[in-house]
């Protein structure tokens, strides 16, 4: 159940009231034995970084992670945003639950999105062939307007259905291809679909996806597009997206999202680890199952930078000036607070991954930095205290040239220590 007030989180970094056009996030968490972010080898990301190998979180992951917070505290005022490739398919469903025909509602789904301008995956046209990065309530905006013009469209659904067929027809023909060359096209065909993932054509979509009827006119093109407008949808507003099939659909993020990585030198265990059945007949010895987990530790320093003015610009596009800035605020707090605390969920029911970070700073700036300089030299275990007070100290001395005009600072050391020197435009808060 989403909070109506974020305030009532005791979590909250509010920086809204401080002067600057950036909000820029420095922190510094200790992790155990954890496996927050792998690679295609199931290994934990690195990263060669000054003079050591070191544990990395790739800004993806975070902002997973951060989407996530967002869905659980924007609340209902914020319109929630959506990534996948089945928008065909809820718009179909959206159809049927207004009473439309139901065999003919997914092909005027796969119509009405073609329309607004993605590209329909020509071997399941109930997903489109780029991922897409849309507004929660874009099915059904969709829907809405494929239920309004769909005795108008008629000519249109018969074409769109031509198509379907179509290609339904080319792929069940025999193409007398080797093996080998079945198996480099199915390889090439995996290259294409992960381009895709990423919301970027790859190589060979336009001949393989669907586009819509010629006979569709410009002006519900331009209707359907309109489902796509970010309107009040935060997280479309802060990370932006590339969608570059339809017009107006690419956005500009306002947030600035580093690679996290660890101050300390790579940290890696191997978890062999086995798995016993409970129906195993009595008499038989061995695991039903084995394998192994790769897991690091590390303090990761992590760094974040907010544009509030390229947030506020967006959501001018889809509300009212006092609305966006009420918004522009709500999203500050979420940004800063879910960047802090949110945690990647890799592996998180195996190896209970959150932390609370030692070090946070939270600041307004009018030039968004990072601080990653100050930790080319690694620093050598247990790292929290000493990372801490470098990056306090770097901070410092920078504040001649990129000062922070104001914000906040927590400080939860491991044995209660004393904070570091501050710049003294920051709010120390200690627990």
């Amino acid at each position: 159940m989403a909070l109506a007030d974020i305030t009532a989180d005791p979590r909250l970094i509010d920086t809204t009231n401080g002067p600057g056009d950036f909000v820029v996030l420095h922190t510094l968490t200790t992790y155990s034995g954890v496996s927050l972010n792998r690679d295609f080898a199931n290994m934990p990301k690195t990263l060669q970084f000054g003079d050591a190998q070191r544990m990395r979180v790739s800004p993806q992951s975070v902002n997973r992670a951060v989407r996530e917070f967002f869905r659980s505290y924007a609340g209902e005022s914020a319109e929630q945003a959506e990534r996948s490739r089945h928008l065909p398919q809820q718009t179909a469903r959206r159809l049927a639950e207004l009473g439309l025909p139901e065999e003919d509602c997914s092909i005027q789904a796969a119509l009405i999105v073609a329309a607004a301008g993605m590209c329909v995956d020509d071997s399941d046209p109930a997903r489109t062939r780029a991922i897409a990065y849309v507004p929660g309530n874009a099915p059904d905006r969709l829907a809405e307007l494929a239920a309004d013009v769909w005795d108008d469209t008629k000519d249109a659904r018969h074409e769109m259905r031509e198509k379907i067929d179509k290609a339904a027809a080319r792929r069940a023909k025999p193409t007398g291809k080797s093996s080998q060359a079945s198996l480099d096209d199915r390889e090439n065909d995996g290259e294409d679909r992960e381009a895709a993932g990423r919301g970027k054509a790859g190589k060979g979509d336009k001949e393989k996806g669907l586009s819509a009827p010629k006979s569709i006119p410009a002006q519900l093109a331009r209707r359907a597009a309109a489902a796509f407008a970010p309107a009040t949808a935060l997280e479309l507003a802060i990370f932006g997206r590339m969608l570059t099939e339809v017009p107006d659909g690419t956005l500009y993020s306002a947030a600035q999202v580093a690679h996290a990585f660890s101050v300390d030198p790579l940290a890696t265990v191997t978890d062999d680890w086995t798995a016993k059945d409970d129906w195993q007949d009595l008499g038989v010895f061995g695991a039903a199952g084995k394998g192994t987990a790769f897991l690091a530790s590390g303090t990761l320093y992590r760094y974040a930078a907010l544009d509030r003015r390229a947030l506020r610009t967006t959501l001018a596009r889809g509300t009212s000036a006092p609305e966006a800035e009420r918004l522009a605020r709500l999203g500050e707090q979420l940004f800063l607070t879910a960047l802090t605390y949110a945690t990647p969920s890799s592996a998180r029911s195996r190896t209970g991954s959150s932390a609370l970070p030692t070090l946070t700073i939270a600041a307004t700036t009018n030039h968004p930095l990072t601080a990653a300089v100050c930790f080319e030299s690694a620093i050598e275990a247990p790292a929290a205290v000493a990372a801490s007070e470098r990056l306090a100290g770097y901070l410092r001395r920078t504040q001649r040239h990129t000062p922070l005009l104001g914000g906040i600072c927590r400080w939860l050391p491991p044995a209660g220590q004393p904070c570091p020197q501050l710049p003294p435009t920051l709010t120390l808060e200690e627990d």
